[in-house]
């Protein structure tokens, strides 16, 4: 499953623009404390977040893992970061066969996989 994480003391919808500077800048220098600032990423993801670096013949696939769209391949280049345990990852495209995987991932893992997908022929 995927988790969504909110971040921080503060509900970034709220804050404007310049809140958000100014209280990025008083947790960096050392007011964490006082303003309820964690030592957390920026991204969302956690130390102990499996991530999976995916390649593929078809670059401009769509991602998914256990379902849902993560957005096109291009775009999570980076990989894309789960809670450990048993995953579906899956690459779709128009014309393509889709490419399923499913990974048992650890706690902390990093892995690469390899995805390539067939054409479908008229």
């Amino acid at each position: 499953m995927i988790e969504s994480r909110r971040r921080g003391a503060l509900d970034v919808g709220v804050v404007s623009v310049v809140g958000r500077i100014a209280v990025a800048m008083a947790c960096a220098s050392g007011a964490a404390a006082a303003l309820g600032c964690h030592a957390q990423p920026t991204s969302g993801v956690l130390a102990t977040d499996a991530i999976v670096s995916i390649s593929s013949n078809v670059r401009d696939a769509e991602v998914f893992v256990d379902g849902k769209n993560v957005g096109p391949l291009i775009a999570v280049r980076g990989g894309v970061a789960v809670v450990p345990g048993v995953h579906r990852f899956e690459l779709r495209r128009q014309d393509y066969f889709s490419a399923y995987l499913e990974l048992t991932l650890a706690q902390s893992e990093r892995k690469k996989v390899a995805m390539d997908m067939s054409p479908i022929l008229p």
